[in-house]
C-alpha cells in the first residue's frame, strides 16, 4: 500500500518533456511509481483529473535566512503557497554562517535587525546542525556569503586583505563546503564588497570549483557599468571554470536599457564558449533594495558609522546631494517599504516625504537614511517589462524570488510581492500568453535549478526522487500580491507535497513542516 496516490494528473516531469496523463504513487518521502492507471491501494488518494502535477519548485535566489524567516516564520507561508519546496539561501554575499567573529553578522543588518537574533552557532557545520533541528516547511540549502566571511576579518574597514587573511577566508570557505555549503555568493555592489578585487574573487572561485560548488554573483553594477560588471564575473568563470550564476539579472534605469542586447549577447557568447553560466530573474519591473544603495560608493565605504560622519560634514553632505541630483533616478517616485526605526514612512513615496518636509527629494533621501536606521528598504519601478519578459524566456534563466518566506500577518512594513507570487505570476503569464511551452516554463522552476545546484533526487518526477510535488489548476493559477498589499497568497495551487507530506492541501496551509536541511555531498 502506498502512502499517497495521485490519479489522472497531467504530469510534467520537469525535464522539458510534454505533459502526459499519469498516476504518481508515493511511499514515505520518495516517489515509488509513475505509470498509467496504477491499480493499488493508498492511504491517501487524490483525483487530479485535468490538473497539472509538477516537481516542487526550486528557488536559487532566496533570503529567508537574512530576513530571519527560517526562525521567525519556519512555515515560510508565502513560498510554499506558490509551490516552492526547496530554497537556496546565503545569497548576495550574506549568510548566517560561518561566523568567524561577532562582526560577521553585520552583513545582514540591511535586511533584518539583529536586536532579537538568537545565535548559538559559529561554524557552518554548527549552523547546519542547528537548522536541521528546526522544523521547516521547505527544504533549505545554503551558500556561504563572502561579505559574512570578509567582515569577520576586517570589520568595517575598507581595505585589501593581507595574504594570511585571504588564506584564512579560503580555509573557512573550504571547511564550510566540506560541511555541506553549496558554494559561495558575492554582493559586489554592497558597501563592504565594493573594494573586493578580482584577484580575491579568483582565489575563492578556485576553492568553489575544486569543491564542485556554485559561484553566485550579485554584479558590481546593474546600471551604467553593467557590461564591465558582467565581464568581471564571466572572466572569473572563464579562468577557473567555476559554475557561475548571476543573481537577479536586470538592467536598471531607462537610460541604460539600450545596453540590453549587449548584455544578453555577452552571456550567450560566454555560454557558447563553454562557460557554465546561468542567471535567475523575477517577473516584476520594480526592484526592492536598501536605500543606501543609491549613494556614491565612496560615501558608503566603511558602513553606516562613516556614512553618518559624511552627513555631519556640510561639504561631504553637499557632495552626496550633488551626486544624487545627477543620477537620473526619479527619487520622488521611490516608495519606502520598511525602516529599522519606527518612522511613519512605510508606504509613502520620497516625494510625499519631501513635500511634508519642504525640501527636495534628494534631501529627503538623506533625512530618511539618517533617521531610519540601518534597515531601510524601498521599491522603485525602474526595469523594462519587455526586457524582463525576454530574460524569463531566455534558455539560460531560472525563476527566483529574490525574497523570503513571510506569513500574511506581517505588520509595520511592506515586502515585495515577489515573495508571494514569483512562480505563480510566471506560470500565469506563460499560460495566458503562450509565448513559452509550459514544459519549458516548469523546467525553469524545477529540473533546471536542481541540475545547476547539484541537487540529487529533486526537480524531477521519477521513481526514486524525493516526493516534492506541486498540483495546480492552470485555469486558476494566479499571483494576488500587490505593492500596496503584498501579504496575499497565490491562487490555483491546490496541493504542495514536501518529502511526501502535504504542506498545502485543498489550497490551504496544513501546518506540517516536512522540509529537510540539505547538505552538499
Amino acid at each position: 500500500m502506498y502512502s499517497l496516490l495521485i490519479k489522472n494528473a497531467i504530469v510534467y516531469d520537469g525535464t522539458g518533456k510534454p505533459g502526459e496523463v499519469l498516476d504518481v504513487a508515493v511511499q514515505g518521502d520518495e516517489i515509488a511509481n509513475v505509470a498509467f492507471n496504477i491499480k493499488s491501494y493508498a492511504q491517501n488518494v487524490i483525483d487530479a483529473s485535468g490538473k497539472i502535477l509538477a516537481p516542487g519548485f526550486i528557488d536559487l535566489q532566496n533570503h529567508s535566512d537574512v530576513y530571519f524567516q527560517l526562525f521567525d516564520n519556519p512555515s515560510l507561508d508565502s513560498l510554499i503557497t506558490q509551490g516552492y519546496t526547496t530554497i537556496l539561501v546565503g545569497n548576495c554575499g550574506a549568510s548566517l554562517a560561518p561566523l568567524l567573529t561577532h562582526e560577521a553578522l553585520l552583513s545582514i543588518q540591511k535586511w533584518h535587525s539583529l536586536e532579537a537574533a538568537n545565535i548559538n552557532w559559529q561554524s557552518f557545520s554548527e549552523f547546519i546542525e542547528t537548522l536541521s533541528k528546526q522544523r521547516l516547511a521547505c527544504n533549505v540549502a545554503s551558500l556561504v556569503g563572502y561579505s559574512t566571511l570578509r567582515r569577520a576579518v576586517v570589520g568595517d574597514q575598507i581595505r585589501s586583505l593581507e595574504k594570511n587573511e585571504l588564506q584564512a577566508l579560503k580555509n573557512a570557505l573550504r571547511e564550510s563546503m566540506e560541511a555541506g555549503a553549496f558554494g559561495l555568493s558575492n554582493g559586489l555592489s554592497y558597501a563592504h564588497e565594493i573594494i573586493v578585487s578580482e584577484l580575491e574573487l579568483f582565489e575563492l572561485a578556485k576553492i568553489v570549483k575544486a569543491q564542485n560548488g556554485l559561484f553566485s554573483v550579485h554584479l558590481r553594477s546593474e546600471g551604467s557599468e553593467i557590461i564591465e560588471a558582467l565581464d568581471e564575473a564571466l572572466d572569473i568563470a572563464r579562468s577557473t571554470e567555476v559554475n557561475l550564476k548571476i543573481s537577479h539579472l536586470k538592467l536598471r534605469n531607462e537610460q541604460n536599457w539600450p545596453k540590453f542586447p549587449e548584455m544578453v549577447s555577452a552571456i550567450d557568447t560566454a555560454y557558447h564558449q563553454g562557460i557554465n553560466v546561468h542567471f535567475d530573474v523575477y517577473p516584476y519591473d520594480t526592484i526592492w533594495q536598501a536605500l543606501y544603495g543609491y549613494l556614491p560608493k565612496w560615501a558608503i565605504e566603511g558602513g553606516r558609522a562613516i556614512l553618518l560622519k559624511h552627513f555631519a560634514d556640510p561639504v561631504q553632505k553637499n557632495k552626496i546631494l550633488m551626486y544624487l541630483n545627477n543620477t537620473g533616478v526619479k527619487f520622488a517616485d521611490i516608495e519606502i517599504a520598511s525602516t529599522a526605526n519606527k518612522l511613519n514612512f512605510t508606504g509613502k513615496t520620497i516625494g510625499q516625504i519631501a513635500k511634508n518636509m519642504e525640501c527636495s527629494s534628494e534631501q529627503a533621501v538623506l533625512h530618511v537614511l539618517e533617521n531610519g536606521g540601518s534597515e531601510i528598504l524601498v521599491f522603485e519601478k525602474n526595469l523594462d517589462s519587455l526586457a524582463v519578459n525576454q530574460l524569463l524566456r531566455h534558455p539560460l534563466s531560472f525563476v527566483g524570488t529574490d525574497g523570503a518566506g513571510f506569513s500574511n500577518k506581517e505588520a509595520g512594513k511592506l515586502v515585495h510581492p515577489r515573495c508571494f507570487g514569483s512562480a505563480t505570476k510566471f506560470l500565469k503569464q506563460t499560460i495566458s500568453t503562450g509565448d513559452m511551452d509550459l514544459s519549458a516554463a516548469i523546467k525553469k522552476l524545477t529540473f533546471g535549478p536542481a541540475k545547476k545546484l547539484g541537487l540529487k533526487k529533486r526537480g524531477e518526477i521519477k521513481v526514486g526522487s524525493f516526493a516534492d510535488l506541486v498540483l495546480f489548476d492552470k485555469e486558476k493559477i494566479s499571483d494576488n500580491a500587490t505593492y500596496q498589499n503584498p501579504f496575499q497568497f497565490s491562487s490555483g495551487i491546490e496541493y504542495v507535497f514536501v518529502n511526501g507530506k502535504a504542506a498545502v492541501a485543498d489550497g490551504k496551509i496544513t501546518g506540517q513542516l516536512p522540509g529537510y536541511t540539505l547538505r552538499k555531498s
